[in-house]
């Protein structure tokens, strides 16, 4: 058995502990046999023979006597550290196997021997736990009593990773806590081998220092290799076959002889191979890569060899831009996703060498990963430095700055969006770019919407995109232009003027393949459905749109999916799976800085608190929140949010700060023209006017909400009005109507499935049960049962006959 890895990985001392495991098992012992100090090739047979006490045989070759001697020996042989003398040892090793039948090898080399019934294992990494625990038991060696817990144990987890878990690395790394805390040992880890030295004197040379480590396994590597692995520190996070051969041929390291240099690396465990990934990837450890970087810095050709590797990831950007958008693009985000590291060092490397055409090309080709893999912070400081640079007009300016306003669209960032989204549209219309044009008649348009309030004009734009998407085959900007559109609708709840533009989105979208646009398409169909109070299709929709998400790997609308999930779970009465969905996806999002699903989370949970009776909870969680919303536009998220403040104060008893609240959430929603959240407003401000005292000012604000809900099929809110308009029918002591109400309110909620919130329990319970009293129960019964069989437009109809009925006798 041959236990390989790379310098440092604790081959010897599995090896120790494995020959320890099996001692028993061999009457004749075990032997160990330390190559490292042997120099010459002829000494390793006499090693041996040393370990078992034999004398050498005048003018008669080692080896032989060796295999004469153990010929029935019964003894476990440990050769450790011989990678500088391979084929002596190959050779002996296979000799002496042949010779003893009974004889068992165990080897620690950094390459395997490559010989008959060789059985190879790799020496993994250490995991997280493991790498902690050796951290502080070396740690408590040097400083008595070092756990790691609190921001320490941060600290030493980050160690531990950035050094590979390497366990000599982090050795040497534990027995600096002496003299520093873990946080400064992981600040200083870029000039790690300044820092990890002074291991043990007992060690071998070679082990006594981190760079030793590496610098003995690079000593023996010949020129075409050392060539090959310092060249090779230029990727990060990985690298396939073709870029290898792109970037490091040349000179010493033939293109044709590649793979078998790079083979040559792997068997040294200078280079991890990755034998699951079907493309083939390989990598450095951080350790290994750090020390080869140094060695292309000394040898001239860092400049050459970086450029190279900017070309080629700018290549495989531009090649991957076209495909994002097709049926098969989710391979291509796979394949952007595995090589973001080296995305990222190109991008790098264009910006410290000035290279502003080639920067400008890659953070453009990459405008669709950034959205679909939810890079979007990433891809708008990307943006932000490429565009720093103004070359004058041109067809790729003007896409970039397409390509920046569509990152920060996606990523919340609404000033970016403001400031990139105009200067798109203007410069692809002064250069006549009808491409560039059709994407940034997008975003304008949006930015309309969301920024400037104005509806109609954004969904104009968005028209005239789709009709130059049209008109110039690009199918993608034709999907993206109706998708956007059926966001103008959306914000309006207009449902009849959504569902052509989403039959089309629909149609466009599965000619394309498209599974993003796809997904688009289930959270608005299942949008709608909630409105009109379809909980189980809405669910059903978006439980469809959150799984294409997820295939794609965290496209950036999935949080909005996640928030919808969540409100339609509080709805149904289903608060503890709400709260268990929204909870840690509201963290998530802080942690990761997801801006489009928090602006509809945060009302969802707060929504849910008031109902669950924790008011004071979910002002404190709202109020801020509408605060930094309101400067940035957003009118829907502000409206909403508002009308949740409006609720929580109400709750609570903050009157004025209620229907300061209330009014705001409605004006916004007005400039909008979005009835949902108007008519909430206008019910809280209702409920306001009930509890001060003022029922007909009550009773004329909830029929102005009911009306607003039934004209646009709002049925939640349907329901929920009804049952405003029958309490106010108990006060004015009209029981029978009050009965027909609830009767009609009730059998709307089950037929929605729409519960009532258990803050509301006690006020409703008590109205119905006064009811029952002052009416009888026979006679309570039949009203109820007449409000039951009412259609949904008929109980509207009946509750504004009743209320003007009512009012012609008083």
């Amino acid at each position: 058995v041959t236990l390989t890895g790379a310098g440092g990985s604790g081959k010897t001392r599995l090896a120790v502990h494995a020959a320890a495991d099996v001692a028993d098992r061999h009457p004749d012992g075990v032997r160990w046999v330390e190559l490292a100090p042997v120099s010459s090739p002829d000494a390793v047979p006499y090693a041996v023979a040393r370990t078992f006490g034999f004398v050498e045989e005048e003018d008669r070759p080692p080896t032989q006597t060796l295999c004469e001697q153990l010929a029935a020996s019964d003894a476990l042989v440990v050769l450790d550290n011989a990678e500088h003398v391979l084929e002596p040892r190959a050779q002996l090793t296979q000799a002496l196997l042949g010779a003893a039948p009974k004889l068992r090898i165990l080897v620690t080399s950094r390459e395997p021997l490559g010989v008959p019934g060789e059985l190879t294992w790799r020496v993994p990494s250490l995991n997280d736990a493991a790498a902690t625990r050796l951290f502080s038991e070396r740690a408590s060696r040097v400083r008595p009593g070092f756990q790691a817990e609190g921001s320490e144990g941060a600290a030493v987890a980050q160690i531990c990773r950035r050094l590979d878990g390497l366990p000599l690395a982090i050795e040497l790394a534990a027995a600096r806590v002496r003299m520093m805390p873990p946080a400064r040992i992981a600040a200083a880890l870029d000039d790690r081998f300044r820092l990890l030295t002074g291991g043990s004197r007992t060690v071998l040379p070679h082990q006594q220092t981190l760079e030793t480590s590496v610098a003995w396994s690079h000593d023996l590597l010949d020129d075409s290799e050392r060539a090959l692995l310092r060249r090779l520190s230029v990727f990060a996070g990985g690298f396939t076959l073709d870029a290898a051969e792109h970037v490091c041929t040349g000179d010493v390291v033939d293109r044709y002889a590649m793979l078998d240099l790079l083979t040559h690396l792997v068997d040294k465990s200078l280079v991890q191979a990755d034998v699951d990934d079907p493309e083939g990837r390989y990598r450095l450890l951080e350790t290994i890569r750090f020390f080869a970087g140094a060695r292309l810095a000394e040898s001239g050709e860092s400049d050459r060899i970086r450029e190279r590797h900017r070309d080629f990831f700018l290549a495989l950007a531009e090649r991957a831009e076209p495909e994002l958008v097709k049926a098969d693009g989710l391979a291509w985000l796979d394949r952007l996703q595995r090589d973001w590291d080296n995305l990222s060092a190109a991008a790098d490397w264009c910006e410290s060498t000035a290279a502003h055409g080639p920067f400008l090309r890659l953070v453009t080709a990459l405008t669709l990963f950034f959205e679909l893999r939810s890079h979007l912070a990433a891809g708008g400081r990307w943006f932000a430095r490429a565009l720093s640079h103004d070359d004058g007009p041109s067809a790729l300016r003007a896409r970039a700055l397409w390509g920046a306003s569509h990152v920060a669209l996606y990523g919340g960032d609404m000033e970016a969006l403001g400031r990139y989204a105009p200067a798109a549209l203007a410069m692809a219309e002064e250069i006549g770019d009808e491409a560039a044009t059709c994407r940034a008649l997008n975003t304008n348009g949006l930015a309309a919407m969301w920024l400037g309030h104005e509806v109609e004009g954004g969904r104009a734009a968005m028209v005239r995109s789709a009709a130059l998407g049209r008109k110039l085959k690009d199918n993608w900007a034709l999907c993206d232009g109706l998708k956007l559109t059926t966001v103008s609708w959306m914000i309006q709840d207009d449902f009849e003027g959504l569902s052509p533009v989403l039959a089309e989105f629909k149609a466009v979208s599965e000619a394309l393949g498209n599974r993003f646009f796809m997904a688009w398409y289930y959270t608005t169909v299942g949008w709608a459905a909630m409105h009109q109070g379809d909980f189980t299709l809405a669910e059903q929709e978006m439980e469809l749109a959150l799984a294409e998400d997820k295939e794609l790997g965290g496209a950036a609308t999935s949080g909005f999916v996640v928030a919808q999930l969540g409100e339609i779970e509080a709805q149904t009465g289903r608060y503890d799976a709400a709260e268990s969905r929204l909870v840690p996806f509201l963290e998530k999002a802080a942690a990761t800085g997801d801006f489009l699903g928090a602006p509809w989370g945060v009302p969802a949970l707060a929504r849910l608190l008031i109902g669950r009776e924790a008011p004071a909870d979910a002002r404190d969680m709202i109020a801020g929140f509408v605060d930094l919303l309101r400067p940035l536009g957003m009118p829907i998220n502000v409206s909403e949010g508002l009308n949740v403040l409006g609720a929580a104060h109400l709750a609570l008893g903050n009157e004025a700060a209620a229907a300061e609240a209330l009014a705001a959430a409605k004006a916004e929603a007005e400039s909008i023209s979005n009835p949902w959240l108007g008519a909430q407003a206008i019910y809280l401000l209702g409920e306001l006017a009930r509890r001060r005292g003022g029922l007909d000012e009550a009773e004329g604000l909830h029929h102005d909400a009911l009306a607003m809900r039934a004209s646009r099929g709002l049925r939640p809110g349907v329901a929920e009005s009804l049952e405003a308009l029958a309490a106010l029918a108990v006060q004015h002591d009209s029981y029978a109507e009050a009965a027909r109400l609830f009767g009609a309110a009730s059998t709307l909620r089950d037929q929605m499935g729409l519960a009532r919130w258990p803050v509301q329990m006690a006020s409703y319970d008590s109205d119905v049960n006064d009811t029952r009293k002052a009416l009888g129960e026979d006679a309570f019964a039949a009203a109820w049962a007449e409000g039951a069989a009412l259609t949904v437009d008929a109980a509207v109809a009946y509750a504004g006959r009743a209320h003007g009925e009512r009012r012609r006798r008083e």
